[in-house]
């Protein structure tokens, strides 16, 4: 009985605070709405592309993502470069858990035979 009132406590908290915190999103406005952005530019001539109106995060990667990552393309710099690591332990849990997962079924297929019975050894 005591686990259940937890549990039903726990998801009522959780659920109270994902309101709240969507509610207050709500009045948040853009921070960065990328209107003033010439796309083609900056992909054609990131070095010289004219960031006279800095935005934040953007402005920093685009002066220096090309000294940093020698990368043309930003989004395979953050991704590659910056975030390498981290790109690299999500592959690592996902191989872990293939593995684990056919190690798990090819045990449960071995251990009976077609009609459900297990073999005798």
């Amino acid at each position: 009985m005591m686990k259940k009132y937890f549990a039903f406590l726990s998801l009522l908290v959780f659920l109270l605070a994902g309101l709240w915190a969507a509610a207050n999103l709500v009045e948040l406005g853009p921070t960065y709405d990328g209107s003033d952005t010439d796309v083609t530019e900056l992909y054609e001539n990131p070095q010289d592309y004219d960031v006279s109106d800095p935005d934040g995060v953007a402005d920093i990667i685009v002066q220096e993502n090309l000294a940093l990552t020698n990368s043309a393309n930003a989004v395979t710099a953050v991704v590659f470069d910056f975030r390498g690591y981290d790109t690299m332990g999500e592959a690592f849990i996902l191989i872990t858990a293939i593995a684990g997962s056919m190690a798990i079924l090819r045990k449960a297929k071995k251990g009976g035979s077609a009609n459900g019975q297990q073999k005798a050894d």
